[in-house]
């Protein structure tokens, strides 16, 4: 039995945590493609972009372009149309001119050629009947029809390589209840190495085409920070008992740290973290840091609010694009828009839960706690779902992207389980419910190849060799981040 062929269609929908217009942008820089020939395509309810194609150059396809945010999907076609049949075939291209004029068809090649990068070239009239020109004009008209091009080696494609993680809650289990008996037991010293065991395993237990992450840090380094920050905690509350004018002050002084402990806390994870040999790094400035996290979020109070949303995103810019995996940094194309949006819905659903909670405790008082459980979960988890996608689609590492599809109902569903496991078994469900929430995040989260990322990794390694290493920091501790 012949194998099938795949048509692949876009709807004209975007993917969660995408903008349209910054997808049209990317979709027309992507493929070199023209104002007029991206609005037709962004425009009509139903675009065939890619016809007979194999499963693997359907599913490269369908990764280089959800990577960019568009909502495309695949129609399968029994039997395939004959081979000869498919290379002489003409198939034209209509432009936005022609979809006003559906007898008259310009010939030229799809905006979407098998390279996934060429430039739409002039070709051959098709000499067809009038009637037949009439048929493909009505059809091109709601359909953007890609021609049947030879397919490149999927290798060389876009893939999209989903995370996997092994993990389970009993093996975890055993490494959290030791873990806690030890750290009671020492006072909390033993948290620190407590803190190591479980970081490698969940990097170790999670992988991406084919290799585990390693958690390399010293548990020695994560102490060190762990006493600084006891010794100002203790501080801090002997002040408040004994010299309360003092405790003002040393409150003033956190807040002032507080960026450069986000930096230094978020040097230290990245620093630690590898993947293929090749270890991640953070270089984010100090004065950025106080710009994006003490500045904005003054000037978010100052403004009501209003610029509150703006500050999120421009702490996540600087996290981000700050980042790098070897020499290669991460980049963030995310708008404020997208921040503003998120904060719309959650203060809407707040607003919202306000009111049913004040009316369900004036009907049934008794349903009051159960009442606002629920909207702080509904709350929750629509935040965790809306920032997740966002900062995930919007992220890319040189050529490569990443891509996460976080649902409300099933993310809601693992949230309500995980809680109510939690608190039947007193806190005792926590390692799987951790586990859990691990094995969703890999599921829902991919990373989108443009080539082989083994010798990505390799590259970085050369590059890295090159430059003589990373030096390390003289103040190498975690502070708890």
């Amino acid at each position: 039995m012949a194998e099938a062929s795949y048509t692949l269609v876009f709807g004209g929908g975007i993917l969660s945590g995408f903008e349209r217009e910054q997808v049209m942008q990317r979709f027309g820089q992507l493929f070199r493609a023209s104002a007029a020939d991206v609005e037709t395509i962004f425009g009509h309810p139903r675009v065939v972009l890619k016809r007979n194609l194999d499963r693997a150059a359907a599913d490269a396809y369908m990764g280089r372009l959800r990577a960019i945010g568009m909502a495309v999907s695949l129609d399968t076609v029994h039997p395939p149309a004959d081979a000869a049949t498919a290379e002489t075939a003409p198939s034209p291209v209509v432009r936005a001119a022609a979809v006003s004029q559906p007898g008259q068809l310009a010939e030229e090649e799809s905006v979407v050629p098998a390279s996934m990068a060429a430039r739409p070239r002039a070709e051959a009239a098709d000499q067809a009947s009038a009637s037949d020109a009439a048929r493909q004009g009505r059809e091109a008209a709601s359909a953007f029809v890609a021609a049947p091009t030879p397919v490149a080696d999927a290798t060389d494609e876009p893939r999209e390589l989903a995370f996997e993680f092994s993990g389970n809650g009993f093996e975890f289990f055993r490494i959290w209840i030791v873990n806690l008996l030890l750290s009671i037991v020492t006072l909390g010293i033993y948290s620190a190495w407590a803190k190591v065991r479980t970081q490698r395993y969940f990097y170790g237990n999670t992988r991406c085409a084919g290799a585990s992450f390693e958690y390399l840090a010293d548990p020695l380094n994560i102490l060190k920070g762990r006493l600084i920050a006891f010794a100002l905690l203790v501080l801090y509350l002997l002040a408040d008992k004994f010299a309360p004018p003092l405790r003002a002050a040393l409150a003033l002084v956190f807040s002032l740290i507080f960026p450069w402990v986000m930096v230094r806390g978020l040097a230290f994870r990245n620093r630690n973290s590898a993947w293929r040999g090749v270890r991640f790094g953070f270089d984010g400035r100090f004065g950025e840091a106080y710009r994006v996290f003490a500045l904005w979020p003054f000037v978010g109070v100052l403004s009501l609010g209003l610029l509150f949303p703006y500050a999120v995103y421009r702490q996540q810019q600087f996290v981000i694009e700050n980042s790098r995996y070897g020499t290669e940094s991460f980049h963030f194309e995310a708008r404020p828009r997208g921040f503003y949006m998120i904060a719309l819905v959650l203060t809407g659903v707040a607003v919202g839960g306000f009111l049913l909670t004040g009316f369900v405790g004036a009907v049934l008082p008794l349903l009051t706690p159960l009442a606002v459980v629920a909207v702080y979960l509904v709350i929750f988890v629509l935040s965790s779902v809306m920032f997740t996608n966002l900062r995930y689609n919007n992220a890319a590492l040189g050529a490569h992207g990443l891509r996460a599809d976080y649902r409300v109902g099933s993310y809601t569903m693992l949230m309500l389980t995980n809680m109510v496991g939690i608190g039947l078994t007193l806190g005792l469900f926590y390692p799987w419910a951790k586990v859990r929430s691990a094995r969703y995040a890999a599921r829902h989260i991919a990373f989108v190849a443009d080539g082989d990322p083994g010798e990505f990794a390799a590259a970085q390694r050369e590059e890295i060799s090159a430059l003589g290493g990373e030096i390390g920091e003289m103040f190498d501790v975690d502070l708890g981040l």
